[in-house]
């Protein structure tokens, strides 16, 4: 059976990875959880301190200009979201994955990190957040999930007042509970577990999402579409018997 490897990189606590791996493992794939990425990659010390100094790097200190590589900001401030260049953080983890595990490269498998960091791809002048970077390694990030779905409009409508206004935004937030994805939220597990899927089938097909507004796979903006579909919806026959497919292959 075709191997599915995931890892971890300090995900949401609200997290449960037994229920994302078993979501998994009821559509036939075979999963295999790593645990923490780096820590499974057995880093020793000098290696630790290279890729910490790589992932500063990767850091996005303003929203609407690209990250540049090779600039320090040592005396610099990041964006309030400590948001990361998606394709930066996927390259750095994958040099340190190939430079520790370089006969996994001819295997089939597919790789994937559920992750705590807020990553963003910049597009149309300015980074915006992600809840997946397809590709290997994979990302699925839990604080994606927060950021990158738009919330109820009138939330940025009334947002814009209580800051006008000085109040507490976590007035703002309760008065909108349920409505949207929050940190430590219970529902992250069954959202994560059907967002895996889609670097997943992009990895075989090139088909990243579904145009069956019902299913698990499609391309959800908003976080009614998030509540609606990648929690309380389903995966499409389609889609379905697509990745029952995959988990026969060798």
């Amino acid at each position: 059976m075709f191997p599915v490897y995931i890892y971890s990189d300090s995900p949401s606590q609200s997290l449960v990875m037994q229920g994302v791996t078993g979501f998994l493992s009821d559509l036939g794939l075979s999963v295999e959880f790593r645990g923490d990425f780096l820590s499974c990659l057995s880093l020793g010390e000098e290696e630790m301190a290279e890729i910490e100094s790589l992932l500063s790097r990767a850091r996005v200190f303003n929203i609407e200009t690209p990250v540049d590589f090779l600039e320090t900001h040592l005396l610099s401030e990041p964006f309030e979201k400590e948001l990361y260049d998606g394709f930066w953080i996927q390259r750095i983890f994958s040099r340190f994955f190939l430079r520790k595990r370089p006969g996994e490269l001819a295997k089939s498998g597919f790789h994937a990190v559920i992750t705590g960091r807020l990553l963003g791809t910049y597009g149309s002048r300015r980074y915006h957040a992600r809840v997946v970077i397809s590709g290997f390694p994979s990302f699925v990030s839990t604080s994606g999930l927060v950021e990158g779905p738009a919330r109820p409009r009138e939330y940025y409508f009334l947002k814009a007042e209580f800051i006008r206004s000085g109040k507490d935004l976590s007035e703002l937030n309760e008065a909108f509970r349920g409505k949207f994805v929050d940190y430590e939220d219970e529902r992250i597990t069954k959202i994560t577990g059907s967002y895996v899927l889609q670097p997943l089938l992009h990895h075989f097909s090139g088909k990243e999402f579904c145009e069956n507004s019902g299913c698990v796979l499609f391309n959800s903006h908003w976080q009614k579409e998030v509540l609606d579909i990648q929690y309380s919806g389903f995966l499409c026959a389609e889609c379905e018997s697509e990745i029952r497919k995959v988990a026969k292959r060798r």
